[in-house]
């Protein structure tokens, strides 16, 4: 079966029900964020997250009443950048072998006003791919976007990368229907049979906030007795 970038944007939108997927010739508006921008500035030694981090850090700062620690913004921002590439070549890859690009200049995306996670997802290029030229694009996309990335708090490299592979793990498992699975599991190099994430957001340090039950923390429970 032939696919187009048109076609793939209904199983996309079939697979994630609360993303809007769409084609376009270029960045369709001021209020979406272009990767290839980003990735610029943040090579030019910008920080073009800064506003969307400061945004996330205030919602966090009213509900909970206290001024969150840097790493809660810095790592949730950081997961829904690279979820954008890792969504398309993810579920597209386990769904149907192919997807569209997802280098930073095949990219836009928009966050919601108030939640802040990409929400909408703009395809800038018409071209379909294999799943192992897409996982590649996205392993250069997430490294050019991470090794800029400066949010003002330390984050590993564990932290960073195991990012990228935690959103594509749960790409892969989004299609209802999903004979590449495996394939494309092998392409991206991850794991199906990982439960726990390898990054962590940080969110457990909020007040009363209980860690997510697939925290890389229950793994190191496992040595510690506790959590």
């Amino acid at each position: 079966m032939t696919h187009s970038v048109r076609s793939l944007v209904d199983t996309l939108a079939d697979s994630v029900e609360w993303l809007s997927v769409r084609t376009a010739d270029a960045v369709p508006g001021p209020e979406w964020v272009s990767c290839a921008q980003v990735v610029a500035e943040q090579q030019a030694g910008g920080d073009p997250t800064l506003g969307w981090r400061s945004r996330v850090a205030a919602d966090y700062a009213r509900d909970y009443g206290i001024d969150p620690p840097v790493q809660v913004a810095a790592m949730f921002t950081l997961m829904w950048y690279v979820q954008v590439p890792a969504l398309v070549a993810g579920v597209l890859g386990a769904a149907v072998g192919v997807t569209p690009e997802v280098s930073p200049d095949t990219l836009a995306f928009r966050v919601h006003p108030t939640a802040h996670y990409p929400v909408e997802v703009a395809l800038l290029s018409d071209r379909v791919v294999p799943v192992q030229t897409a996982a590649m694009q996205l392993q250069q996309h997430a490294k050019a976007f991470l090794d800029s990335y400066r949010p003002g708090v330390k984050i590993s490299s564990l932290q960073r990368f195991g990012a990228v592979d935690d959103e594509v793990r749960s790409a892969l498992r989004l299609p209802d229907s999903a004979p590449y699975a495996d394939e494309a599991a092998a392409a991206f190099g991850v794991s199906l049979e990982q439960k726990l994430r390898t990054s962590c957001c940080y969110f457990y340090v909020l007040p009363k906030v209980n860690a997510c039950t697939t925290c890389p923390r229950f793994r190191r429970m496992v040595y510690t007795n506790t959590i």
